[in-house]
C-alpha cells in the first residue's frame, strides 16, 4: 500500500528511541567538587561561631558573609570555566580562592566590633579579593609568556610568578593577622617590599626577554618570506573633455574656429580675354582701361 503524497513518514522504533534519550549531564570536574565542600565546611564554621561564640555585630557579619559567598561562588563558576586552558590553573585557582574565603572570614569574624565595623570589613575584603585576583592574572600572563618558548624565559616567567604570588601573601596576610590584636614589626613590612622590588625586577626580565626571541622571530618570518614584486606605477587616466552644453564629441568649438578666409574676386580680364597689368602693390591697374585723356 503506497503512503500518501505529502504525508510524513511515520517514526522508527529506533529513531523514536533516540529522540526520547536523555542527553548525557556533564561530569563535575575535581575543583568544582572541592569548591562546593569547602563552601559547605565554611557554612558550618560560620554557623558554629554564630551560635557559640559571642560576637557584637552579628548583623554586620552574617551580611558580610553572604557577600562573601557570592563573591567565593562567582569566582568559583568563573575558574571553572578557564580550568580547561592549563593544567596548573585549577589548583592555583582553588589555593587563592580558599585563600580569599579563609582571610576575609578572619577579618569578618575576629575583628574586633566598633561603630566603623562595616567599612573595615568592606575595604579589607576588597583589598585581600582585588590583591589576589590580580596575582592569579599575573601568574597566568607571565606563564602564557614562557609557553614554547626559549627555557630562559619560562624560567624567569615562573620565578617572577612566585615572587608575585609571595608578595600578595605579603601584603594581604596583615590584614587576618591585624584581627587578633597582633602589631607587625617593621622588619616583615621591610621584606614584603623587598619581596615586591624582586618581583618587579624580575617582571621587567621577564619581558625584555619576550621582546628579545619576539624580535628573532619576526627577523625568521621576514627571512622565510618570499620577495614582494615591486608595485607597477599606476597610470593616471587622462581626464574627460568637458563639452559645452549642445555640444557633441568631435564638433569643434564655435569660439576656437577659425575665422573664415575673404573669398577671391577672379583677375579682371580686357574685352578679348587678355588679364590686366598688374601695378606695383600687385594689384590689378584698372587705370590702363581709363580712356586717355586729350
Amino acid at each position: 500500500m503506497s503512503t500518501p503524497e505529502g504525508a510524513a513518514p511515520a517514526a522508527t522504533p529506533q529513531s523514536a528511541s533516540v529522540q526520547t534519550r536523555p542527553a548525557a549531564h556533564r561530569q563535575l570536574s575535581p575543583f568544582l567538587k572541592v569548591s562546593i565542600g569547602l563552601l559547605a565546611v565554611v557554612s558550618i564554621a560560620s554557623i558554629a561561631l554564630l551560635f557559640l561564640g559571642d560576637f557584637e555585630g552579628k548583623f554586620e557579619r552574617v551580611f558580610s558573609t553572604f557577600i562573601l559567598f557570592a563573591v567565593f561562588t562567582t569566582f568559583t563558576a568563573l575558574d571553572t570555566r578557564r580550568e580547561t586552558r592549563s593544567e596548573w590553573y585549577a589548583p592555583v585557582a582553588l589555593i587563592a580562592n580558599t585563600y580569599i574565603l579563609g582571610l576575609a572570614l578572619i577579618v569578618i569574624w575576629i575583628t574586633p566590633y566598633d561603630f566603623t565595623l562595616i567599612f573595615t570589613i568592606f575595604w579589607k575584603s576588597v583589598f585581600i579579593i582585588g590583591v589576589t585576583r590580580i596575582v592569579i592574572i599575573g601568574c597566568e600572563l607571565l606563564l602564557r609568556l614562557g609557553n614554547n618558548r626559549p627555557a630562559p624565559l619560562g624560567r624567569f616567567a615562573f620565578i617572577t610568578s612566585v615572587l608575585a604570588v609571595l608578595s600578595g601573601i605579603l601584603f594581604t596576610a596583615p590584614t587576618g593577622i591585624e584581627a587578633f590584636k597582633v602589631t607587625i614589626p617593621d622588619l616583615y613590612w621591610k621584606i614584603a617590599v623587598a619581596t615586591l622590588i624582586l618581583t618587579a625586577l624580575g617582571l621587567a626580565i621577564t619581558l625584555l626577554l619576550r621582546w628579545n626571541y619576539a624580535a628573532d622571530e619576526r627577523d625568521a618570518r621576514r627571512a622565510a618570506a618570499p620577495a614582494q614584486p615591486a608595485p607597477l606605477p599606476q597610470v593616471q587616466p587622462a581626464p574627460l573633455a568637458q563639452y559645452p552644453a549642445g555640444q557633441y564629441p568631435g564638433q569643434q568649438d564655435p569660439a576656437s574656429a577659425p575665422a573664415p578666409q575673404p573669398e577671391l574676386l577672379p583677375w579682371p580680364l580686357y574685352a578679348d580675354g587678355t588679364p590686366l597689368p598688374a601695378d606695383a602693390n600687385g594689384q590689378p591697374d584698372f587705370s590702363v582701361l581709363q580712356p586717355p585723356q586729350a
